[in-house]
This record gives C-alpha cells, sequence and structure tokens, in this order.
C-alpha cells in the first residue's frame, strides 16, 4: 500500500529533492497536525497557482459540496506521510524510502 502512496506523492513531485516538496511539505505538516485545513490557509500557505497544481495531484481532496476543506486523499496516504513525518520537517533529506527507490526502479524500466 505504501509504494502506491510514494508513487503518488513522487508524481506528484512533493517527495524531498522535487519541484514542490516545500510547498506539499507546509500543506502536510497542517493536515498532520489539524486533519483538514480551509481553502483559504491552503492559498495563504502555498499561494494560488501551486495550491490549484497540487490539488489535482492524488495527495489530497478538496471537499465542495459538505464543508469545503482540504484533506489526505485517502487513509493510506496520510498513514504513509505520518510515518515519514521527517520527510515534512523541513530539513534536507537526501535518502529516500526503499518504496520510493523501488518505484524509481520500475519507472526506468519502463
Amino acid at each position: 500500500m505504501f509504494i502506491s502512496a510514494a508513487g503518488e506523492l513522487e508524481s506528484a513531485e512533493i517527495l524531498p529533492g522535487l519541484r514542490y516538496h516545500k510547498e506539499g511539505a507546509l500543506i502536510i505538516r497542517e493536515l498532520l497536525q489539524k486533519e483538514f485545513i480551509s481553502q483559504d490557509t491552503l492559498y495563504d500557505l502555498v499561494g494560488t497557482s501551486i495550491a490549484r497544481k497540487l490539488l489535482e495531484t492524488n495527495i489530497f481532496a478538496y471537499h465542495f459540496s459538505s464543508s469545503q476543506e482540504i484533506t489526505f486523499q485517502s487513509t493510506v496516504m496520510r498513514r504513509y506521510c505520518e510515518a515519514k513525518r521527517a520527510y515534512w520537517s523541513g530539513g534536507q533529506h537526501k535518502e529516500l524510502d526503499q518504496c520510493t527507490l523501488q518505484s524509481d526502479d520500475r519507472a526506468g524500466q519502463a
């Protein structure tokens, strides 16, 4: 299960060392603390353009109909982000976990 979560984070370029890591980490830290955030909070954290881009991924979900809150897309994604809390702490992480490395290997073979 975590392999798919790592793959989604890699595809969204949120893993350490990738394009949207800084912005994604801000959102993930907030969601790990608060369970959900408002759309306004999301825009304040990362700006409208990047927020919209990251909402297009399978990492976060925007609940239009009811609360208009942003949450993790799935429980598996939340659990993965909890397990890899150090990734979102703001420090530099040169080594990615084994799941991510396996995902990289499969992508390179395709």
